[in-house]
C-alpha cells in the first residue's frame, strides 16, 4: 500500500467515526433533549418516548430501501443529504409548537438521516475500500458510536445551560452541520475512483474478479446464514437495549442514587468503546467464530451477574461493564459478517435487510424487561432467560457460513487472504 492510498483509505475511517459519533446523538442524546420537551408540551411519559418509537419504526423501514440504493447510488452524495437532514432536524425541533410536529420531525427528517449516516452506509464504504484489514476498519469507524454516546450528551447539555432550550438546540444542530458536512466531504465513494484496489493496491491483483450481479432480495433472505447472524446478533443487541432501558429503574429499586444508578450507563458506554477497539485490534488476526462465541458467552456472564443485583452497587457496575466488554463486540461483528457473507455488491441491501427484521425484537424487548419486573417484582428472570439464550446461540455459530457463496464471492477470488482470515 503506497502511502498516498494508506492516507485516503485511512480517512474513509475517520470519516465513518465522526459520522456515527454524530449518529449516536440521536438515541443517546434524546434523553437530555426530552427534558425541556417535557417541560415545553406536557406529553406523558409514554408519548414522550414515542420519538423513538418513531424513529426506529421508520428507521427500519427505509433501512432495506436506503441500503439497497447505498449499493448502486454515489455513496457521498447520499451522506452529504444526510448530513443536511440530521442537521436540519435538529434545527425543526426548534420551530415546533406541538409534540406531533417533534414525532413528525423525528420520522421525516432524522430517520432517514440515521440510516444515510448510520452503521449501513458506514459498513458500505468501508466494505469497499478494504478486504484484509475490513475488520480494523469497520471496528475503528464502529467505536465512533461509544465515543459519541460519551461525548455529546455533555455537549448537549451544556449548550441547554447557556440558552433557553430553542438556542440551545439551534446551536447543536449547526455543530452536528459543520461535522457532518465536514465528515462526508471527504468521502470516496469507492478505491476504482482513485486507480486503486480495495486495502490500497495500486494495480490489479493478478486474479481480477468475475463481475457478479447484486444479490437479491429473496436470494439474500432465503439464506440460512442470513438468518443464524439474525440469531446470533439479536440476541446480543436486544438484551443489551433491554438492560440498558431499565438500568436506572433497576439500580433505585436496589436504593442506588439517580446520579449513581446514570453513571452506570457511562460505564457500559466505556465499556463498549473499548470493546470495538478491541475488535479493530484482532478480528483480522483471528477465526471470527471464536469472538462470535466470545461475545456471546461473556454477554451470558454479564447477564447472569446482573441475576444478584440485590448485593450492590459495584456487582451492578461489575455486571454491566461485562455486557458492555462482550457484547460490544457483536456490533462490528454483525456489519464485519455482512460484508464477509453477502460481498460488497450487496452489502447495504443485506445489513438494511437484517437491520429491518432486528426491528421486532429491538422494540419489544425494553418493554418485556419492564412486564417481566411487573410480573415478578424482580429482574432476574430476564437477566436469566437472555443469558440462556445467548448461551443457547452458541450452539449455531458452527453453523454459520463466514464467508460468501462462491457465485457471490469476488473478493475471495481477488484475495485469498480474507478467506483465511474469516473461516480459519
Amino acid at each position: 500500500m503506497t502511502s498516498t492510498s494508506f492516507g485516503i483509505g485511512w480517512r474513509q475511517v475517520a470519516s465513518g467515526f465522526v459520522l456515527l459519533a454524530c449518529v449516536a446523538t440521536i438515541t443517546s442524546s434524546y434523553s437530555v433533549i426530552a427534558v425541556p420537551l417535557a417541560a415545553e408540551f406536557k406529553p406523558s411519559r409514554a408519548v414522550l418516548m414515542l420519538a423513538m418509537t418513531v424513529l426506529s419504526g421508520t428507521s427500519a423501514i427505509l433501512s432495506p430501501l436506503l441500503g439497497g440504493m447505498m449499493d448502486k447510488a454515489p455513496l457521498r452524495r447520499m451522506m452529504l443529504a444526510g448530513a443536511v437532514l440530521l442537521s436540519a432536524g435538529y434545527a425543526a425541533i426548534t420551530f415546533a409548537h406541538s409534540f406531533t410536529q417533534i414525532l413528525l420531525v423525528y420520522g421525516l427528517l432524522i430517520a432517514p438521516a440515521n440510516i444515510l449516516l448510520g452503521p449501513v452506509a458506514v459498513t458500505v464504504l468501508l466494505s469497499r475500500w478494504f478486504v484484509k484489514r475490513r475488520g480494523t476498519a469497520l471496528g475503528i469507524a464502529i467505536a465512533g458510536i461509544s465515543m459519541g454516546g460519551i461525548l455529546f450528551p455533555p455537549i448537549i447539555q451544556g449548550f441547554l445551560n447557556a440558552f433557553p432550550w430553542r438556542e440551545g438546540v439551534r446551536m447543536f444542530a449547526l455543530v452536528i452541520l459543520v461535522l457532518t458536512v465536514a465528515a462526508a466531504a471527504i468521502v470516496v465513494d469507492n478505491p476504482a475512483k482513485r486507480g486503486l484496489q480495495p486495502d490500497g493496491s495500486a494495480s490489479l491483483p493478478e486474479a481480477t474478479p468475475v463481475k457478479t450481479s447484486p444479490l437479491s432480495t429473496r436470494a439474500i433472505m432465503t439464506d440460512p446464514a442470513f438468518w443464524l447472524i439474525f440469531v446470533m446478533v439479536a440476541v446480543v443487541t436486544s438484551g443489551m437495549k433491554g438492560m440498558v432501558t431499565n438500568l436506572a429503574p433497576l439500580a433505585v429499586d436496589q436504593g442506588i442514587t439517580p446520579t449513581a444508578a446514570a453513571f452506570l450507563v457511562s460505564i457500559f458506554a466505556s465499556c463498549s468503546l473499548v470493546a470495538k477497539l478491541v475488535f479493530a485490534t484482532v478480528s483480522d488476526r483471528i477465526n471470527l467464530r471464536y469472538l462470535a462465541i466470545g461475545s456471546l458467552l461473556g454477554f451470558a456472564s454479564g447477564m447472569l451477574v446482573l441475576t444478584q443485583a440485590q448485593l450492590g452497587y459495584l456487582l451492578i457496575a461489575g455486571g454491566v461493564g461485562v455486557v458492555g466488554l462482550f457484547g460490544g463486540l457483536m456490533v462490528p461483528l454483525e456489519s464485519l459478517l455482512g460484508a464477509s457473507v453477502f460481498g460488497r455488491e450487496a452489502i447495504g441491501k443485506a445489513i438494511g435487510l437484517l437491520n429491518m427484521i432486528m426491528l421486532v425484537a429491538l422494540l419489544a424487548t425494553p418493554p418485556l424487561f419492564g412486564l417481566i419486573f411487573d410480573l415478578t417484582g424482580s429482574y432476574s428472570g430476564i437477566f436469566y432467560t437472555f443469558g440462556g439464550l445467548a448461551v443457547l446461540a452458541t450452539l449455531v455459530v458452527p453453523y454459520v457460513r463466514f464467508h460468501a457463496r462462491d457465485a457471490a464471492a469476488p473478493d475471495e477470488v481477488a484475495i485469498p487472504a480474507e478467506g483465511a482470515a474469516t473461516t480459519a
